[in-house]
């Protein structure tokens, strides 16, 4: 007989995992809910021109992409930028401006299996359409700072950069974008002298080089001198000014909603070809991958057809923070119901029937019930039931039926009643209302 194994880089998400990850989404959905983001769905399948237009060389290699019976070139989504950029365009033209839209998604990618790395992963998002004020920004990563917060991580940072000041100084040395993009592309996989002696290549100008390498060596939690050391790096790139004075005002914002964990890169790229501003990682000390990240895309919209609009966003990464909440021993903070356990006491089948009828009744009063239908005895069952985390259990005998009850157990203080149906329910519902609060 064959056996049939998963994927390679698949995953299979057992109950607990699941109950993780949906944790992790009702975190990001209260920030939905407090921030006023609009929570929509895309196609997991979109045209392969669309998502490969600016996703970056590395992912548009290790993209899913096939023609399907139509003859057309698609692929599975690798992030969701682009179909939210694709979204607003064929759906939200007219609307006014701001725009805030959430997402909760699973992706793909043919990256090579590794740890914390999975071909299928899940992302939340936020993106805020129409605004190109610092403010827009600022709103962006203070949602990254809350979410960290709300999951419990205490020791995290927010590594901030501007890929407009980048830009700005390969611009006006005439690089084309395709070239900038390479260039980021290294620095984004830390590879800074292969930076620099592609620039050298392209026969970019001494002074270019000397600025570039003097901005990425420029780190550190103190922001207002970087700042300043950036400005006398930079001098005499007018268009890099501009956009150091809009990472600038981004900090002033940031530190009015007091997000204060930002460490200021000046040479921090990220390898996704759309972004035009700033760009943001988040990080929890511990866990060495990025939990999550997002920035400034002004040109995606319009080269998707629509007007030039700007937009910023950030995509936290669920797998990843599950998988770092677990590591670093951050409790998930379920909220946990009454679990009720009803089971007979033989298998008579009139007495099956009568115990199928009370799980109903329950269930109609929004309590969550399971039935006993292995026809366990007593005993069996109700060990069953302590072992599965069980609070209560209903065991419906011939004798209590005949009184018009059935036998409370209460498998967490290890203590029984004698009740009618309706003070079963008022027990249950009075434990479960202590439970949530």
């Amino acid at each position: 007989m064959v056996v049939y194994r998963r994927l390679r880089g698949m995953r299979d998400y057992l109950p607990e995992d699941v109950k993780k990850l949906n944790y992790v989404k009702s975190i990001v959905r209260e920030l939905f809910r407090l921030f006023g983001y609009k929570e929509v769905m895309t196609p997991t399948l979109e045209s392969f021109d669309l998502l490969a237009a600016k996703s970056g060389e590395e992912i548009r290699h290790r993209m899913y992409a096939f023609t399907d019976l139509g003859g057309r070139k698609v692929a599975l989504r690798p992030e969701m930028t682009a179909s939210i950029a694709r979204f607003y365009v064929n759906n939200l033209r007219g609307y006014s401006k701001p725009i805030r839209l959430g997402y909760i998604a699973n992706c793909f990618r043919y990256d090579e299996p590794q740890y914390a790395r999975y071909r299928e992963f899940w992302q939340g998002g936020f993106e805020l359409i129409g605004s190109q004020l610092p403010e827009a920004d600022a709103e962006i990563i203070e949602i990254a700072d809350l979410l960290m917060k709300k999951l419990g991580f205490k020791r995290y940072y927010i590594k901030l950069g501007h890929i407009g000041i980048l830009r700005a100084i390969l611009s006006s040395e005439l690089i084309e974008e395709s070239e900038q993009n390479r260039i980021f592309g290294l620095m984004d996989k830390g590879r800074l002298s292969e930076a620099i002696m592609r620039l050298k290549k392209l026969a970019a100008s001494p002074r270019c080089v000397r600025t570039i390498s003097e901005l990425a060596n420029l780190k550190g939690y103190a922001t207002k001198d970087l700042i300043l050391k950036a400005e006398s790096i930079i001098t005499g790139y007018d268009e890099a000014i501009k956009h150091l004075e809009n990472l600038r005002e981004v900090l002033e914002c940031l530190k009015a909603c007091e997000v204060e964990s930002v460490i200021l890169d000046f040479g921090f790229a990220r390898g996704l070809e759309y972004y035009t501003g700033v760009i943001f990682e988040v990080f929890a000390e511990g866990f060495k991958l990025a939990l999550g990240g997002g920035g400034r895309y002004d040109r995606l919209i319009e080269l998707f057809g629509g007007e030039p609009t700007p937009a910023v966003g950030y995509a936290p990464g669920l797998d990843r923070i599950v998988l770092a909440m677990s590591e670093l021993n951050i409790p998930f903070k379920f909220r946990e119901e009454i679990k009720t356990y009803v089971v007979p006491t033989s298998n008579d089948f009139k007495l099956k029937l009568k115990a199928i009828e009370i799980a109903h009744l329950l269930r109609e009063n929004d309590l969550g019930v399971e039935l006993e239908v292995m026809g366990r005895s007593l005993r069996r069952a109700l060990s069953h039931a302590s072992a599965r985390g069980f609070t209560f259990a209903i065991i419906v005998g011939t004798k209590e039926i005949s009184k018009g009850k059935v036998v409370l157990r209460d498998l967490e203080l290890n203590m029984q009643y004698e009740v009618t149906l309706s003070e079963a329910i008022n027990i249950i519902r009075n434990r479960n209302k202590q439970r949530l609060n």
